[in-house]
């Protein structure tokens, strides 16, 4: 009877085990840097008070996002005028387990961090907004190595400064300083040499990160440079290169945007998606859908799509189900649904105006946040017609320029806007 027991107790453990994954969010825009995760069980349906919020963490003004792993929560937050402050912070109780701060004196306009660090199981990786990139051991809590891209790699300091969340690749770390030595860089992710360097962009220094794809077989590290606004001498351009070496593949010159900040979207192995609100030297929506294939020897670009009457400022949309699913700040401000051809399948004007908060997908389902209220919403992904499964607010301020990505994680949503961090159970009580 008692191995009867032990066998039952035993397996009962294991299947608990096997039925919770583990979802860390390790960098900018998830796990696989396309704002979607899968096998995170959380629940289907809200209550009718909503889900309950955990937690919340006081930050000073900024945009930075956070990432997860193992249960600690990385943001990179702001003394205002003097430093930066990279915070990790249980996921599970909201208390902070330590920091590292570097100076980083001056300011900039709506003051504060701008990006998401990276984060494996030793190191976190990380840019400030004055543009100090540094690579921080997870057991010392000290810098392991640190670079200032706006020194070293040149150009002045745009006017709302660095918003670059870095991505690692194998036994790299790659940003994109959109310097004039260089447009991006590859380190070496422990050491911080220099693997390779890319050349300068045609463009200005923006705020937006680089994605990776996979095309041809090769894996790619993809990056949008924006013309000057009115400087017919300049050029915008998407150019890709080599992940692991820096070779040049391939250029696009079509997105004619002077302020990209939301970054490529690779969809597929065959199509990569862009979006800007700064179209035509004018603050117009566009959204462009590129089919990549490679032949021969050489990389053949086409337009599925081009479309002139949505496009997203900051974030990148959500793909699911051959749908695109983006927080369209043209006119009107609304959250819109596409199919594969740029057609719209939503009413015009159905939905909510999300300004310009950003959207994640768990579990097929969306969470959208109001980047105006900072209130979370609860959306079914269907091609039929908005369905909005719940709502819910933490936040206090009508005016909480909730603008910052969304981050998930062993079923907790964290949210933030200028003033605070808040986690949010979304797992069944």
């Amino acid at each position: 009877m008692q191995k009867l027991l032990f066998l039952c107790f035993s397996i009962l453990i294991l299947f608990s085990c096997q039925s919770t994954t583990n979802t860390n969010w390790d960098q900018y825009l998830g796990p696989h840097r396309n704002a979607s995760i899968e096998g995170a069980g959380i629940m289907r349906s809200w209550p009718e008070t909503g889900p309950e919020k955990m937690w919340e963490f006081p930050l000073g003004p900024g945009y930075g996002g956070a990432s997860v792993f193992d249960n600690e929560v990385f943001v990179l937050d702001r003394i205002q005028g003097e430093a930066d402050v990279l915070r990790c912070i249980d996921l599970n109780t909201g208390n902070e387990k330590w920091n590292y701060s570097y100076d980083a004196p001056g300011e900039l306009p709506y003051p504060g961090s701008r990006a998401v660090p990276t984060v494996d199981k030793n190191y976190v990786w990380c840019v400030g907004p004055h543009g100090h990139l540094n690579c921080i051991d997870k057991n010392t809590h000290k810098a392991v190595w640190t670079h200032d891209l706006l020194v070293e790699y040149g150009g002045e300091l745009q006017h709302w400064g660095f918003s670059l969340s870095p991505i690692v690749f194998g036994d790299l770390v790659i940003v994109a300083p959109q310097g004039e030595k260089a447009g991006v860089v590859a380190f070496n992710k422990l050491s911080g040499n220099v693997v390779w360097e890319s050349r300068k962009f045609t463009g200005q220094r923006f705020h937006v990160s680089p994605t990776l794809g996979r095309y041809g077989g090769i894996d790619q590290v993809i990056m949008i440079s924006s013309c000057f606004k009115g400087d017919s001498l300049s050029s915008d351009e998407v150019v890709s290169f080599e992940a692991t070496t820096g070779r040049e593949l391939w250029r696009y010159e079509g997105i004619d945007s002077h302020s990209s900040i939301a970054p490529p979207l690779a969809v597929d192995e065959n199509n990569l998606f862009l979006t800007s609100c700064a179209y035509n030297d004018k603050y117009d929506p566009i959204s462009i859908l590129l089919e990549i294939s490679f032949e021969g020897d050489d990389f053949k670009l086409n337009e599925v799509f081009r479309n002139e009457e949505v496009g997203c400022k900051m974030h990148p949309p959500i793909i699911a189900d051959n749908s695109i699913f983006i927080n369209n700040n043209g006119r009107p401000n609304e959250l819109v649904c596409l199919n594969l051809q740029g057609e719209r399948l939503w009413e015009k004007g159905s939905t909510p105006n999300f300004e310009m908060g950003s959207l994640i997908m768990v579990d097929g389902l969306i969470l959208a946040q109001n980047g105006k209220n900072g209130d979370i919403h609860f959306i079914e992904p269907t091609t039929s017609a908005y369905k909005e499964l719940g709502k819910v607010s933490f936040f206090d301020d009508e005016k909480s320029q909730a603008w910052s990505p969304l981050a998930f994680s062993n079923g907790k949503l964290l949210a933030r806007d200028v003033n605070k961090l808040v986690c949010i159970n979304l797992m069944e009580k």
